[in-house]
């Protein structure tokens, strides 16, 4: 095996592990040390950096397919607030600049995905990875009890964490497994798709009791009507059949125990439902519904520090100094208000949101065409890639409107580094010697002599 192989291989290891271990793989360090050595995320980034003159052949490539001009921009932005915060808060400027940092992994993930054989590996990567992680959320219940069993890896806060069974993004895994077997229409130990899908998205509501759950469930099951009613409806089957085993379940006299510490009825999920807008109810749901207008008070907080001048306004606060005034246990500082897009607003201004919405909506463009490409040459196993790793993104977007989602590593390092592989996918479509053009030439050329 090549480096250039081997470094593909280390990255598809540390994105996994992102994936699945989340905060757990992110509190790993180089050297491994209590508190401190330098981040996997952050020592790859340095690596890219530092063999960048390695990879300048693949700059035009890059610069073809990425809305360069928005990211340099946005980078710029956010590299002067950096150097800016760093004489007054040192590491901290530097930890909540990790968004704009990680977003590097656009650039690596497009390198990472030109190695030989990338695109291939790629795909049974995906499959191994969310068939792993949608198992992996079946332990949720038993977390209290297996986290007492792994190791413990200290944060830089100075709060301990374990390396396994921590499910901080519990739903964005397997709700994509989910749709991952619809799209394939695959079948494990012999259960269809349908029933698999069904069940685990049923699970992720009733046991995660998380109120982005609900919302995730219901924007990847719009969009499925938009652009592939096939997968809408068997996804709302699926749910039908979850359901219905759900309550059989209910029937027989279980009672079901979810995140909160309730058990799970009707009643618990309608007023959990309308605890997203501060919808008071009973138990634990009136405490999810009082963090609605906390939430809220902290918004409106930073809105009156970033509305004081026009600098601020379009430039942000910077990095370094939190963006809340909550503690969450003993003396540790919640430092997001849960909720990406108002960090950004906070920290980089309404310059850095406008650069922000710019690049994605380049990025959007992009997907949009690959699919597209993908549909109408028969390019199945890419069609189907563009669209799982397409309801991962949703999930993303709809998760960083409750929680500082962009702002957790071992988040913004997975999101950037699959756009940075659907930018090399595009390129493949597009450049005259792109792997999946000359593939879709050769297969139409092979068909045309057929003919003949």
């Amino acid at each position: 095996m090549n480096l250039i192989k081997l470094r593909a291989e280390i990255m598809l290891l540390v994105v996994a592990a992102y994936l699945i271990l989340n905060q757990g793989a992110m509190m790993v360090r180089i050297p491994p040390a209590a508190g401190s050595g330098l981040p996997v995320g952050e020592a790859l980034v340095i690596l890219f950096g530092l063999t960048l003159a390695l990879e300048t052949r693949r700059l035009p490539s890059f610069a073809a397919v990425a809305p360069v001009a928005a990211l340099l921009v946005w980078w710029g932005l956010a590299v002067t607030q950096l150097i800016i915060g760093l004489p007054k808060y040192g590491f901290w400027a530097v930890r909540d600049a990790s968004h704009a940092i990680e977003s590097s992994f656009l650039w690596i993930g497009f390198v990472v995905a030109a190695a030989p054989g990338f695109l291939g590996r790629f795909s049974s990567w995906l499959r191994v990875v969310l068939n792993v992680g949608a198992f992996y959320a079946l332990l949720y219940p038993f977390r209290e009890t297996l986290t007492g069993l792994s190791p413990k890896l200290d944060a830089a806060a100075g709060y301990t964490v374990p390396l396994f069974f921590n499910f901080i993004s519990a739903g964005l895994v397997p709700l994509t497994a989910a749709v991952r077997w619809l799209v394939d229409r695959s079948s494990l130990f012999g259960i269809p798709a349908v029933f698999l899908a069904g069940a685990m998205i049923v699970y992720c509501a009733v046991i995660f009791q998380m109120r982005t759950t609900y919302l995730q469930i219901m924007a990847v099951f719009i969009v499925m009507i938009a652009i592939q009613p096939r997968i809408a409806f068997k996804m709302s089957l699926g749910m039908l059949f979850g359901l219905a085993g759900l309550s059989l379940v209910l029937a027989s006299g279980i009672e079901i125990t979810g995140r909160l510490g309730e058990k799970f009825s009707l009643d618990f999920f309608f007023q959990h439902f309308a605890a997203i807008w501060g919808v008071q109810g009973d138990g634990m749901v009136r405490d999810a519904a009082l963090g609605v207008s906390q939430r809220l008070r902290w918004w409106a907080d930073i809105w009156r520090q970033l509305s004081a001048d026009v600098q601020t306004l379009l430039f942000g606060l910077g990095y370094g100094m939190p963006l809340t005034d909550f503690y969450f246990t003993g003396d540790i500082r919640v430092r997001e208000p849960h909720n990406s897009i108002i960090s950004i607003v906070a920290r980089v201004g309404f310059a850095g949101l406008f650069f922000f919405i710019l690049f994605h909506l380049a990025l959007l463009r992009v997907w949009v065409k690959a699919y597209r490409w993908c549909v109408k040459n028969g390019e199945t196993l890419w069609r189907n890639n563009l669209l799982i790793i397409g309801v991962y993104f949703l999930l993303m977007w709809i998760y960083s409107i409750g929680e500082d989602a962009f702002e957790k590593p071992y988040n913004a390092i997975t999101y950037y580094f699959l756009w940075g592989v659907v930018l090399r996918v595009y390129y493949e479509i597009l450049a005259p010697q792109g792997r999946l053009r000359r593939k879709h030439e050769a297969a139409r050329a092979a068909a045309g002599r057929a003919a003949l």
